[in-house]
């Protein structure tokens, strides 16, 4: 073999392992990418929910824990739609007998509510719950339906008593195209448990 032909095979090869490594980091990148909301409002997800929640709840009592994050007609991809929908976080305090539930809706107005029949008390989140748009991602590869939007969603170690008992997980209901609903089970993490 012709030192030129060595060279020449060297020099594809170094420009395939370099055309490989290339698509490693953007394929990975976009693995990484954050999901974007399908809104023109700013904010929609869980979290941004619960941080205005939070502000309520700590003027109500500064020992208030939060124990549950549920969601009403929320979009299909975790985020509240421009017009409708709401993210209710309910905090419970060691001081009172009460429960504090504190809605959100979709334009961030925040009401608050008191709920004398506790239900959560020594039920908390972990502090680092993955968010909703990236819980409704883990659950994409394992969708049967065409998902429209979701029905119903909780976070909270009573999300799934029978199946996950005192775990914390996210239950996320979708409604689908065919009028079905389909139910997911996604760890605080992000990682997919089940569906039904």
């Amino acid at each position: 073999m012709k030192r030129s032909d060595t060279s020449a095979r060297y020099t594809g090869q170094a420009l395939r392992a370099g055309l490989l490594a290339c698509c490693a980091v953007v394929l990975g990148g976009l693995a990484c990418a954050p999901v974007v909301p399908l809104r023109s409002k700013p904010g929609g997800a869980a979290r941004w929910a619960f941080a205005l929640a939070r502000e309520k709840a700590t003027l109500w009592t500064t020992d208030a824990r939060a124990g549950r994050v549920k969601g009403i007609g929320v979009g299909n991809e975790g985020w509240l739609p421009d017009r409708g929908g709401a993210w209710t976080v309910t905090f419970w305090s060691p001081s009172k007998n009460v429960e504090l539930n504190v809605v959100v809706d979709s334009d961030a107005n925040v009401t608050t509510q008191e709920v004398t029949e506790p239900a959560l008390r020594g039920s908390v989140l972990p502090v680092e719950w993955i968010d909703s748009p990236r819980a409704w991602a883990a659950t994409r590869a394992a969708q049967q339906g065409d998902p429209v939007n979701t029905l119903e969603c909780e976070l909270s170690q009573r999300a799934e008593p029978e199946r996950y008992p005192q775990q914390t997980v996210w239950r996320i209901r979708f409604f689908t195209r065919d009028g079905q609903t389909e139910t997911h089970v996604v760890s605080t993490t992000g990682a997919w448990l089940t569906r039904y």
